[in-house]
């Protein structure tokens, strides 16, 4: 629907827009006015806003035929990227997928509605596509092969973009921050004189800053607009940063019908894309000409105007010997850095961030296990989507119900039945699952004996097998301060290392009661239910305990919620008790990770022996004590 057909007038949104929103429309006038801009990657959008802007963008791009706008979500599987088998009116065909671009054709949006859980498929075709000079694909015997113009845009939310692959992230340079354009659009829907919908606000908001047309050259980057690129650009960042912000410098000066690029359409392109405002600089051109009283404004101490001296002595202490002073060379400037605030906004690109972890061999198909390549677990992993079936293995109820209903009136009337519900085998339907490793990580956490000891190197290499492979994790605590109930053990799971939960768990403050009995009765519960109920592909699953095996609290204390009596060793025969279940289980490694007390060293001995794993000691920290 037109603006026009809504009543409204290009006057009455002009100026009304948020900030949010008026930035979101410039990045699309600038992907509109330049094809190489890059892919646009928005933090914590609102889902239901990208078809919305995808159709926005779709309109800027309009030149007589509409674009098409495509959407992968986790559904998208290879076949319906490249190629793809149809049907015409002279039978089956060879088609173009979604991502082939048609000679002749305006270029295609493409959305990604969530790009942290984007299937591999998806990813690799971003990875590939975004900046590519040419594309080819090959499959059933046929040659493709395009100029990739597509305008890629795709949604995540901020604390999940710090777990995508450097290289995913890289293919999309221009980020724009837009947790608020959903309470901006409400805004902007309550303050519109009359009754529209989002689209056609947003398209009014649009044409009250028409831009021009773009026949013709591109503007030209003069000399001091591409210094001022480099100079706004750390020397470790990404090349294709610096080539988005020329590209969005120039697509800016497109739009405003300016015929060269200078600083300041450079210094506009760098607010548009959130990047640190440069320092305030003197404009009386070379260093050599500035006051020599003035200190330059990156903070070093400046050369004295004779430089070095060319020879002379060192005078030294009394009984050393003098050291002579080699000719020094002109002054080599150091890149000024900036410092961001601790806790403070990260800026558009989080992947810098050291605290980031990526997930490991993202962007690479994941190994099966050997039990799945034998034919076992035919369905594993969490379900993130369905796609048409294949055959009758794990068939999507609801979603084939779905389906089916949508065609029940033209089935009614062609049939003969008039009762229930009329399935076809088109309306079947399969789960598209995760992948899944095949490995499992069991985390058992005594929080009571950290203090005093450092047992990180001990973990860590534990920690970067499950990180390596993608392992599932489940986490087992207890014995720290802020636990809900002391007598009992705390279990969770979560689908990777990464979670933000796991170090949280790695960081607790030491308490009094050790419940280990009821944790490791946690843990063999937890890895019985790994080797069943669809989990028949586990091929390993390691176990580490972290404890000094002093377990102070009986397992029917746990189970019954009463604090216990007088306790002696019957915490520790619990323990052992429950930890020689571990034995019978296959696929199983035990590990057990202990200090060296003065008390009871033993202990720990005994539980590797009970469990049937290894002993790993920690070691202790210089000038601590022990717990009593």
């Amino acid at each position: 629907m037109a603006a026009g057909e809504a009543g409204l007038n290009v006057g009455d949104v002009e100026g009304e827009l948020g900030g949010t929103l008026a930035r979101v429309l410039t990045v699309l006038r600038c992907s509109a006015a330049e094809p190489r801009l890059g892919g646009v990657l928005f933090f914590d959008l609102e889902p239901a806003l990208l078809p919305l802007v995808g159709e926005l963008l779709a309109d800027l791009l309009a030149d007589g035929a509409r674009p098409r706008v495509v959407t992968l979500g986790s559904w998208a599987a290879p076949e319906d990227l490249w190629l793809r088998t149809g049907v015409t009116g002279e039978g089956f065909a060879v088609l173009p997928g979604a991502l082939v671009e048609r000679g002749g054709a305006p270029p295609p949006v493409v959305l990604v509605p969530d790009l942290g859980h984007a299937p591999l498929p998806v990813t690799q075709a971003a990875v590939t596509l975004l900046d590519a000079d040419a594309a080819a694909a090959e499959l059933f015997g046929h040659s493709m092969r395009w100029r990739p113009r597509a305008r890629w845009l795709a949604a995540v939310g901020r604390a999940e973009a710090g777990r995508l692959s450097p290289h995913l992230l890289d293919r999309f340079p221009v980020r724009v921050d837009a947790a608020s354009a959903h309470r901006e659009v409400r805004a902007f829907r309550r303050r519109a004189p009359v009754r529209a919908d989002d689209r056609t606000l947003l398209r009014t908001a649009l044409a009250a800053r028409p831009a021009p047309p773009f026949p013709g050259p591109p503007p030209a980057l003069t000399a001091e607009a591409a210094r001022e690129v480099v100079a706004l650009m750390p020397s470790s960042a990404s090349r294709r940063r610096d080539l988005a912000l020329a590209r969005t410098a120039r697509a800016l000066a497109r739009v405003a019908g300016h015929a060269r690029v200078g600083r300041a359409a450079v210094r506009e392109a760098a607010a548009l894309l959130g990047l640190p405002a440069p320092p305030p600089e003197e404009r009386g051109g070379d260093t050599a000409e500035r006051d020599p009283g003035t200190p330059p404004r990156n903070g070093r101490t400046p050369v004295p105007a004779g430089g070095l001296e060319s020879t002379g002595v060192v005078e030294a202490a009394q009984g050393q010997r003098a050291r002579s002073v080699a000719p020094g060379g002109a002054p080599v400037p150091l890149e000024p850095a900036t410092v961001r605030p601790a806790g403070g906004d990260r800026g558009p690109y989080p992947e810098d961030d050291p605290e980031a972890l990526p997930r490991f061999g993202s962007l690479r198909a994941p190994r099966a296990s050997s039990v799945a390549r034998a034919g076992a677990g035919p369905s594993r992993g969490h379900p993130v989507g369905v796609r048409p079936a294949r055959d009758l293995r794990d068939v999507a109820l609801i979603p084939t119900l779905l389906e089916a209903a949508r065609f029940q009136r033209i089935r009614r009337a062609r049939g003969r039945r008039s009762e229930g519900l009329l399935v076809n085998a088109a309306d079947l339907r399969q789960y598209r699952r995760r992948p899944d490793s095949g490995r499992a990580l069991v985390l058992v956490l005594d929080h009571s004996c950290h203090a005093g000891w450092d047992w990180a190197p001990a973990l860590a290499p534990h920690l970067r097998w499950s990180y390596q492979h993608n392992a599932s994790v489940s986490v087992v605590e207890f014995g720290h301060r802020d636990a809900a109930d002391e007598l009992t053990a705390e279990r969770y799971r979560v689908d990777s290392l990464l979670h933000p939960r796991v170090l949280a768990s790695l960081n607790r403050p030491p308490g009094m009661a050790s419940p280990l009995a009821h944790a490791l009765d946690l843990a063999v519960q937890e890895l019985r239910r790994l080797q069943r109920n669809g989990r028949a592909a586990l091929e390993h699953a390691l176990l580490v305990v972290v404890t000094d095996g002093r377990g102070n609290v009986p397992l029917n204390a746990s189970l019954g919620g009463r604090p216990p009596g007088r306790v002696g060793r019957e915490g520790v025969t619990d323990a052992l008790r429950v930890a020689a279940a571990v034995r019978t289980l296959p696929r199983a490694e035990p590990v057990v990770i202990a200090p060296v007390p003065d008390v009871h060293p033993e202990l720990t001995a005994e539980l590797a022996e009970a469990l049937g794993g290894r002993l790993v000691a920690a070691s202790r920290r210089a000038g601590a004590g022990e717990r009593r």
